[in-house]
């Protein structure tokens, strides 16, 4: 990965905010070439705002990174400094998008210029929706004690809302988190399973767990940590076409189960759950995923992308040849917007790597560079069209 953080440190340091300790990372992988030759000529173009006509190709282009970083980032010569700057971002977004893609000049596809403001990325946000029905908005805003239901405390941290039970419950109540697009949220069972919420996502649970089994209930898609109990297996109901459960026996896995997707999708990265749907069931490794869709009785069962299912809860979109339906999906439930779509875009798959906490023009902008796809932005509403060079 030392190309990528050559690039992510060179972006810190075209923006003026990198540290030292971070600038004398970048002098050491760049002295070193310590990345992939095929970008060389991008990188010229990033320092130069265009591949110089001669002599590039007999001088080592960390040598001339190490020139430029012997400069203050801050302080560097404006005209230029932006040259390098526009083409050095160009540059980061064509190697979030490499391994398919390489940019060969340094301006990127235009985006259409009726963008307005940047679309911004979502945040941990939910809603907590009580057994009465009374609702309380989840967020940093709102720290501390929420709620006493029977003998369990309810309570917003830092870290995601937290139940609490002490002694025994004498009955059973429900409640549940809603996340909306545009958001995500972690909570902490009274059991002590955590639960991590994807945008346009929900949970229903107990506040307790008096019982002989642990049950709850998820639509849309959320990663799960579940705490050992072999007295008290863990049991997930799975709300999607078609619906089906997960019995877990200790173990964290993701489901994805989004109304929207064309299955239902339970991936295992420790322990071992069993998928059910009524009269199949299918035994889950550790590495391997198992997707029934609307079509289907049974479930298929491969090796899947850990790096890929989980990189929503690590903060980041990865792709790894996906096709633009399924990114746009991706994008429309984090930043809360509309997609539509206009010509062939079937054979539009793209790799690459981007943070979450950018803002959806910058994303837009990196597939962009592709020059596979075009984006026309009005206000909330992304038209997705093959890109024409015309």
């Amino acid at each position: 990965m030392s190309t990528m953080e050559v690039l992510l440190l060179l972006e810190k340091y075209k923006e003026g905010r990198i540290s030292q300790e971070e600038l004398q990372r970048l002098k050491t992988l760049v002295a070193s070439n310590d990345y992939e030759p095929e970008i060389k000529a991008d990188i010229l173009s990033a320092l130069y705002g265009q591949v110089p006509d001669s002599g590039w190709q007999q001088e080592d282009e960390a040598v001339i990174l190490q020139r430029i970083l012997q400069s203050d980032p801050i302080k560097t010569n404006g005209r230029r400094r932006l040259l390098q700057y526009a083409a050095a971002a160009a540059l980061l977004g064509a190697v979030f998008f490499s391994g398919r893609f390489y940019l060969k000049k340094a301006t990127p596809a235009p985006i259409a210029a009726n963008a307005t403001a940047p679309l911004a990325p979502g945040s941990n946000k939910a809603m907590l929706v009580l057994a009465d029905g009374k609702t309380i908005p989840l967020d940093s805003a709102n720290i501390g004690a929420l709620a006493q239901q029977g003998n369990t405390s309810i309570t917003n941290t830092q870290e995601g809302l937290a139940y609490k039970a002490e002694g025994t419950a004498a009955s059973v109540v429900y409640n549940t988190v809603v996340t909306p697009r545009g958001g995500q949220y972690q909570l902490t069972l009274a059991d002590g399973s955590k639960v991590w919420l994807n945008a346009a996502s929900s949970i229903r649970f107990p506040t307790a767990f008096p019982g002989k089994e642990r049950v709850v209930e998820i639509t849309g898609e959320g990663y799960f940590q579940v705490a050992a109990n072999a007295q008290q297996p863990f049991r997930v109901k799975v709300k999607g076409k078609p619906d089906m459960e997960v019995n877990v026996l200790g173990t964290s896995f993701n489901i994805m189960a989004y109304a929207d997707e064309q299955t239902i999708t339970t991936t295992l990265e420790e322990g071992a759950v069993q998928l059910v749907h009524g009269q199949h069931k299918s035994l889950l490794k550790p590495g391997f995923g198992g997707s029934l869709s609307t079509d289907d009785n049974d479930f298929v069962i491969a090796q899947a992308d850990m790096e890929q299912t989980l990189a929503w809860k690590e903060g980041k979109f990865r792709f790894r040849n996906t096709s633009i339906q399924t990114i746009m999906r991706q994008m429309a439930r984090w930043y809360n917007i509309d997609i539509a779509y206009e010509g062939d875009l079937s054979d539009v798959r793209l790799t690459g790597i981007i943070s979450r906490r950018e803002n959806a023009s910058s994303l837009l902008k990196i597939l962009s560079t592709t020059k596979r796809v075009h984006f026309d932005i009005n206000d909330n509403r992304i038209l997705v069209r093959p890109y024409d060079p015309q």
